[in-house]
């Protein structure tokens, strides 16, 4: 699973992103679903670590991804 530090949400694997759930100033919860990887045809629902506002987006939809590679952050509220 993906590491997580200081509200980093990364790649759980090797893939495509298909959607990205939020935007920058969002607020989310942790748990919440913030963006969709796509590997082996399996959608891979990636999910906030903790409740915050989110700070970054590092990612757009199609772009391909390694695991570990950072998708967006969250900055805590």
């Amino acid at each position: 699973m993906p590491a997580v530090a200081d509200g980093e949400v990364r790649s759980p694997g090797v893939g495509r992103v298909l959607e990205i759930l939020v935007a920058v100033g969002v607020t989310v919860a942790a748990g919440d679903e913030v963006v969709v990887v796509e590997s082996m045809k399996v959608e891979i629902p990636v999910t906030a670590p903790r409740a915050g506002e989110v700070a970054a987006v590092a990612v757009t939809p199609g772009q391909q991804v390694q695991a570990g590679d950072l998708l967006l952050t969250i900055a805590g509220s």
